[in-house]
């Protein structure tokens, strides 16, 4: 029984060590797009003031209360926005640029998971948008889901390696923090009253580049 115990604890010994230098050495950030890279928010609030839309509600995450529709006639409007040509030309969200910038100067590299669209041509957009406004090479991969999907089996692979990951969406920082990694939260008016030991919150990327330098 002892033999086997040492074998157990010397396997989860090496178990730890890996994931420890993986999280040392593999300078990848995952991190979401719209709220954290991109300000896709004002972006869509333009597009639906020119399609005769008016806010009824402010710093909410929900775009069908902020609009006052139902849920279904929303889904609808943000996947006709995120299929649309305005996604290659979302600006920058506050200082992410500059930010970012510094991170690939320290040598990182980014992993893009974001909900917007399974549509090859929306994800092409989305790509072309982050080379622009970031640079080529910055983004080693981005994974685009459906409209608004969870995330779940895209950060599984992930899990316990304790890379970084940027959300502004509290549920999907939850479920980083809970698959074990460093989860970092954008700071919005709509999840300004959320609060997870776990996590740290930050308002911009200077911030950002002060918790991961």
């Amino acid at each position: 029984m002892q033999e086997h115990y040492n074998d157990y604890m010397l396997r989860r010994t090496k178990e730890e060590n890996m994931k420890e230098n993986m999280k040392n050495t593999n300078k990848t950030i995952l991190t979401d797009c719209d709220g954290v890279l991109l300000d896709w928010e004002t972006s869509f609030h333009n597009w639906m003031a020119d399609n005769g839309y008016k806010t009824i509600v402010e710093n909410v995450y929900e775009m069908e209360v902020a609009y006052g529709i139902v849920k279904s006639e929303c889904k609808r409007l943000v996947r006709e926005f995120n299929n649309s040509a305005w996604m290659c030309c979302l600006p920058a969200l506050r200082d992410s640029r500059s930010g970012v910038a510094k991170l690939v100067e320290a040598g990182y590299t980014f992993i893009c998971i974001t909900s917007m669209s399974l549509d090859p041509y929306a994800k092409k957009l989305r790509e072309d948008n982050l080379a622009t406004v970031f640079g080529e090479g910055v983004f080693t991969d981005v994974v685009c889901l459906d409209t608004g999907a969870d995330k779940d089996d895209a950060l599984a692979p992930y899990k316990d390696t304790g890379l970084y990951w940027l959300e502004d969406k509290p549920e999907n920082a939850q479920l980083g923090a809970d698959l074990g990694l460093t989860t970092i939260l954008i700071n919005h008016g709509h999840n300004a009253n959320y609060m997870d030991k776990r996590i740290t919150n930050v308002d911009n990327w200077a911030q950002v580049c002060d918790v991961i330098l």
